[in-house]
């Protein structure tokens, strides 16, 4: 008779968590969204397309940890002239930074992002979804999280102010990462 699966959740201070274990981010299935305010009154929204990551759930929640490089010439706005742009040095400068990262730590992913060599710390709001084991029998988790920081504390200086007065681009960067994980750590047959 085969052995009971692990669980792949567990009750932790009354609240479903996941059980401890390290996970693989699922590039098809994790997206790093982004949006800055565009002309006062619309929004520019845009990705990074290549991604990667592992989070480890720690026997007590509290002490999981998270990191996460994101490829910054992978960024996509859904137009070329201005991807380019944010890729230049004026933005993101890829070439002399091709990775951002994301290092953090406890349930509530408090952690400090890496962009342009400059780090900040930078609250994640959100956490996990919920889990399943998927048609392989591994157990996948189910992560959103949401944080907002001025591009200014990064060194993103370029403001491309108008004759008007106003901006093209706001202060504010607004970022939404909707992620699902592999657990890694597990012997497979």
């Amino acid at each position: 008779m085969a052995a009971a699966p692990a669980p792949i959740t567990r009750l932790f201070d009354g609240i479903a968590t996941p059980a401890a274990g390290r996970h693989t981010l699922d590039r098809p299935h994790t997206f790093a969204f982004f949006s800055v305010p565009h002309l006062v009154v619309g929004r520019m929204r845009g990705r990074f397309h290549t991604l990667n990551g592992t989070i480890t759930i720690a026997d007590d929640p509290r002490a999981s940890t998270v990191g996460v490089q994101i490829e910054t010439a992978s960024v996509s706005t859904q137009n070329e002239t201005r991807d380019e742009d944010l890729r230049s040095s004026r933005f993101l400068d890829v070439a002399a930074f091709p990775r951002m990262t994301y290092r953090g730590g406890g349930w509530t992913a408090a952690g400090e992002p890496t962009l342009r060599d400059v780090t900040r710390p930078v609250a994640l709001e959100g956490g996990f979804i919920g889990a399943i084991l998927d048609p392989s029998e591994r157990a996948r988790l189910a992560f959103q999280a949401s944080a907002a920081f001025s591009r200014k504390e990064f060194g993103l200086t370029a403001e491309l102010e108008r004759e008007s007065g106003g901006f093209l681009l706001g202060r504010d960067i607004s970022v939404e990462i909707h992620a699902e994980a592999i657990r890694s750590d597990e012997e497979r047959p």
